[in-house]
């Protein structure tokens, strides 16, 4: 009887070190997809490194089929439903082209707020990690970062951000078309590539957009002045599909999650960060435009005109003081170590 009960023992051992054998063993191909075009500063400076670490960590267990240029779906507001419904399995998402899905994030948008993308992404990551940003429930998210603050671009001379009134200015998402409105500006909810052949045409006025924007779409050929200071955010997101996250094998998608979160909070944010500082200079030093760096006063006003737009999306968005106030310590956290450094 005891012969035949370790006999079992070797039995059912053996049977699960096969089973973990074959499972350390296992491949994992992911088809990976963006809108944008693969010589585009998020694919190569964000996509790319981050798929080459996970790939190197698993020792080419984790495969990667890659779809850019809208490969597996074109249009920029429909890639979160391309990775939900599985049609991609990671998918490039900007949450601003997904009106409501992700209420929380659209405090980035709020001007004068981040200094930098490393700081947003930062503080994106770790308003996820404390539970305070919604919209997830349908994928797997895997990291998140923002572009660099925004500034003001303009055809005609301005001076101050009083000299906007009246002209109608290409905006993203709602916060920034709030902010234009307390200015008598008008907003204009535009794509890139649709506001610069507005500018050329005259039917718009001028554009809020970052650095890379400016010069991946040469918006900067189309505006004559730019107002240095820091408005809103854009965020991103590489997003799984759920089904695909939960049918990776344990040790996967440890690896995964290693190479995940704060590390792409803090590629895609440096890597933002240093873009923009080389474009803005090219830009400054060739004359491109002419540059007004907003006087300190004039900054201190303008929070008189930013505050109820705080306010009002406070009250309407869930958890919404809860997720301003979670900012504004890790911002104080964030900005007291850079000054400790």
């Amino acid at each position: 009887m005891r012969v035949f009960f370790l006999a079992v023992l070797v039995a059912v051992f053996s049977l699960s070190s096969l089973a973990s054998s074959a499972q350390s063993q296992e491949t994992v191909t992911l088809r990976v997809s963006a809108y944008l075009s693969p010589l585009s500063h998020s694919v190569q400076n964000i996509y790319a490194p981050w798929m080459e670490r996970i790939s190197k960590a698993s020792d080419g267990r984790i495969k990667f089929e890659t779809y850019w240029g809208g490969g597996l779906g074109r249009n920029p507001y429909k890639q979160f439903d391309l990775v939900k419904a599985g049609i991609t399995d990671v998918g490039l998402v900007q949450p601003s082209y997904t009106p409501g899905q992700f209420p929380q994030l659209q405090a980035f948008e709020l001007p004068f707020l981040m200094r930098s993308s490393t700081e947003a992404s930062l503080v994106a990551w770790r308003l996820y990690e404390r539970n305070l940003i919604s919209g997830f429930d349908d994928v797997h998210l895997l990291g998140l970062w923002t572009a660099e603050p925004s500034n003001l671009y303009t055809r005609e001379p301005i001076e101050k951000y009083a000299d906007i009134a009246t002209l109608k200015i290409r905006s993203v998402g709602r916060l920034e078309g709030d902010f234009l409105n307390r200015l008598d500006a008008v907003p204009e909810a535009l794509h890139p590539a649709d506001a610069v052949e507005a500018l050329r045409r005259g039917t718009i006025d001028g554009a809020i957009q970052g650095w890379i924007a400016i010069n991946t779409f040469q918006t900067f050929r189309e505006t004559s002045h730019v107002i240095t200071a820091p408005l809103g955010t854009v965020s991103f997101g590489i997003m799984m599909n759920k089904e695909k996250w939960e049918s990776i094998p344990a040790d996967l998608q440890a690896i995964i999650n290693e190479h995940s979160g704060a590390i792409i909070a803090m590629l895609g944010g440096q890597s933002y960060d240093k873009r923009q500082a080389e474009i803005s200079k090219r830009l400054r030093d060739e004359r491109h435009l002419i540059f007004v760096d907003a006087d300190p006063a004039e900054l201190k006003e303008m929070q008189s005109y930013v505050k109820p737009i705080v306010d009002t999306w406070a009250e309407r968005t869930p958890r919404g003081a809860e997720t301003y106030r979670a900012i504004q310590e890790i911002l104080a956290d964030l900005r007291r170590r850079e000054r400790q450094s």
